[in-house]
């Protein structure tokens, strides 16, 4: 979820006929802020770990103490 408590939609990509399976994990507004290969299913796991790491919004800098 962001911030704002709005679900995140991210875009999953997957290759099955690829062993082990193979695939990219990427925000589907902003390619730059996500955009994580993965390789097996540990890494799709590692991927998804990542998504809820990455900051969907930059912070505000408004009213914060200086």
């Amino acid at each position: 979820m962001t911030a704002a408590g709005e679900p995140r939609r991210l875009a999953l990509e997957v290759r099955f006929d690829a062993e082990p399976i193979q695939g990219w994990l990427y925000d589907q507004k902003d390619r730059g802020r996500l955009n994580r290969p993965f390789s097996g299913w540990l890494g799709l796991m590692s991927a998804i770990d990542a998504a809820r790491g990455a900051d969907p919004s930059p912070p505000s800098e408004e009213g914060e103490a200086q």
